[in-house]
């Protein structure tokens, strides 16, 4: 800037001029070079108007500087800036072209991008250390179970509305718990559901590996047999070459003839047959039957019914965290449907709610169809005839833990009584 360089010189100069007439005044004073008056006089004068003109100087200069600095660092930021917005403008397809991470990392950087306020950002890997901690403590799962929670409230409570809530004072707790168990229905479902696919994806790959090792051996075995008859060619043409008379080589050339005029032999390797895919099909749960609810404790038939009806799902599941969940479900269904059953038609929309939910949400279903329960109520009936009711269960124990514990807890207040009876005997007329 032109300015700035003019002022530079300026200042220069009148820093000279400063020191100059500084150091004739000092030669003065020292008596090394003495000056006239009127030379001390016009010396003087010349360092006063050196000096204000090298503050005035300096001073203009530190204004232009100082807006230059302004103005370069406006330029500095809006650069910046600029980097920044190409930076996250194309962040969502740098994630996904990510090749460190893996899918469900990259899927959770974006959920969490779409959930962040405009005016919030983070780098990628500080979304990506955000996004692992997500996955590890399960949390997109549990937002979208949490949303599957509200939407089977909702639906529930449409369903209640023509419920006669004043003859239903304590339903207060039913209300809660009948969305959760649906909840907790549609989750083992989804669970079963991926773990016959997850087994079926597993066996269709084993099969792919079998396939393509073959292909593979196969190959492998074709690149051997041509390489020998390109070497088998070559050294009959080598011979050829080399032969002596024109008899050998009339041989040679008729035998060349007749190996390239026989036709090429197929490779097949001695395979066994594939292994044939056991695909599992999910046929849904089996149906439940109204009567076994409403017998329940009252006929060995319905409890017996409802104990088959149990195990049939639950050798559905596939691991032990699946078959507990599946008995503790089992429980809160039993308890809910029996509680609500005993309410009569006061509760008949609550029932209907709850079974529709359960229809919609989990795929349980009650039958309806008259014909099967006719023909479900003869097969329970011909099963209980051949069960042994005298077995009791593996675990079967008459001492159970938590009759010891109420043992052991009441124990104390029994010594209690007995010091106390020991007490009254020492106070009789006896004694006195």
């Amino acid at each position: 800037m032109e300015s700035i360089i003019a002022l530079e010189e300026l200042i220069k100069e009148n820093e000279s001029k400063v020191a100059l007439q500084k150091r004739q005044l000092a030669d003065h004073e020292s008596g090394e070079h003495k000056l006239s008056a009127m030379a001390e006089a016009s010396t003087e004068n010349s360092l006063e108007i050196a000096s204000e003109l090298l503050a005035k100087y300096k001073s203009m200069l530190e204004r232009i500087l100082a807006e230059d600095q302004e103005e370069l660092e406006e330029k500095e930021r809006l650069v910046i800036l600029a980097q920044k917005k190409k930076y996250f403008d194309a962040q969502g397809s740098r994630i996904k072209i990510n090749k460190e991470h893996s899918s469900d990392s990259k899927l959770e950087v974006m959920r969490i991008i779409g959930e962040l306020p405009t005016d919030v950002q983070f780098e990628d890997e500080e979304l990506f250390e955000v996004a692992t901690k997500s996955i590890e403590l399960a949390l997109p799962d549990l937002k979208e179970l949490s949303q599957k929670l509200d939407s089977i409230k909702k639906e529930f409570q449409t369903f209640v509305k023509k419920s006669q809530k004043k003859d239903l004072q304590e339903m207060g707790t039913i209300d809660f718990l009948i969305p959760v168990i649906v909840l907790h229905f549609h989750v083992l479902l989804s669970n079963i559901k991926q773990n016959i696919q997850e087994k079926n994806d597993l066996e269709l790959k084993k099969q792919q590996d079998i396939l393509k090792q073959r292909q593979e051996a196969q190959e492998k075995l074709l690149q051997e047999l041509m390489e020998k008859e390109k070497q088998e060619k070559e050294n009959a043409k080598n011979e050829e070459n080399e032969g002596e008379d024109s008899q050998n080589q009339e041989e040679s050339k008729k035998e060349e003839i007749k190996k390239e005029d026989e036709p090429t032999v197929e490779v097949k390797l001695d395979e066994e047959p594939l292994p044939p895919i056991k695909e599992l099909v999910f046929s849904g749960f089996p149906k439940y039957q109204d009567w076994w609810i409403r017998e329940l404790w009252v006929s060995h038939q319905a409890y017996f019914a409802l104990y088959k009806w149990k195990d049939i799902i639950n050798n559905l599941c596939m691991t032990m965290e699946q078959k507990k969940a599946w008995s503790i479900i089992f429980d809160r269904w039993v308890f809910i449907k029996k509680l609500l059953n005993d309410k009569g038609s006061l509760a008949f929309n609550y029932i209907f709610a709850f079974d529709s939910l359960l229809i919609s949400h989990a795929e349980i279903e009650e039958e309806l169809e008259k014909e099967n329960i006719l023909s479900m109520e003869l097969i329970v009936n011909e099963i209980t005839k051949k069960e042994d009711f005298s077995k009791n269960a593996p675990f079967h124990n008459t001492n159970t833990p938590y009759l010891k514990f109420k043992q052991e807890k009441l124990q104390p207040k029994k010594e209690d009584k007995k010091g106390n009876k020991e007490d009254e005997s020492d106070i009789s007329p006896q004694n006195f």
